[in-house]
């Protein structure tokens, strides 16, 4: 009895270590993100590395070698948090509105919200260098833009109801994209000229300039 009690301890002592060593390795992991995020957003993509990365947190390069190849693989893994978060984000106002226009703005709404509450994710997500994301991570790609791809199915949809005008809803959702993609760049850019009263302003009527040339009907 003995035996097995000491075996039982050393094997909940093995656990516990073991599941210690995870929390830490997930800490690190996610330490190094945050500090590349703050970085890529002081610096930008030319001038972020790496040692820069190990640098701020006090860490040897070395260390960020076991987590991530190189600056690229860093900054995919920033990214992919971003998206994550800004699908969570539209999944949640996809499903708050009532009919499809009030869906269509609070998507839109959400749109805007993720962009200027999470400029860094934005930035890397949609602002510099996505084709470097987009292309060395095809396979993520599609996963990646499925919020933006169900725009076109919501489009599809209000179109069949009557909802919108007879159109391409291809067309439309990417005419949309781009209206929301603009305001959120400004917003990000030229912070000192708009402020969040005025984006919202420039949202709200965007939105009614949209609905209004596609024949919605609220």
């Amino acid at each position: 009895m003995v035996k097995n009690s000491s075996n039982t301890r050393a094997g909940r002592l093995r656990q516990l270590s073991q599941e210690r060593r995870e929390t830490e390795r997930k800490e690190l992991r996610q330490l190094i993100l945050d500090a590349a995020g703050e970085l890529f957003a002081q610096d930008g993509y030319e001038a972020f590395s790496l040692r820069r990365v190990a640098e701020h947190i006090g860490y040897s390069p070395g260390a960020l070698y076991r987590y991530f190849d190189d600056k690229d693989d860093l900054l995919f893994n920033v990214a992919d948090e971003g998206f994550k978060l800004f699908r969570t984000s539209q999944a949640a106002a996809a499903t708050s509105g009532s009919d499809f226009t009030q869906t269509l703005r609070a998507m839109a709404h959400a749109y805007v919200a993720f962009g200027m509450q999470h400029p860094t994710y934005y930035r890397l997500m949609f602002m510099e260098r996505p084709d470097l994301l987009f292309k060395s991570r095809q396979d993520q790609a599609s996963e990646w833009l499925r919020a933006l791809t169900e725009y076109q199915e919501v489009f599809a949809a209000a179109v069949q109801a009557g909802k919108l005008r007879a159109g391409d809803p291809a067309a439309m959702s990417e005419a949309w994209w781009a209206v929301l993609h603009g305001i959120v760049a400004l917003g990000i850019t030229m912070g000192f000229l708009f402020d969040a009263e005025r984006i919202q302003r420039m949202l709200d009527n965007a939105l009614e300039m949209f609905f209004h040339g596609y024949g919605s009907q609220p």
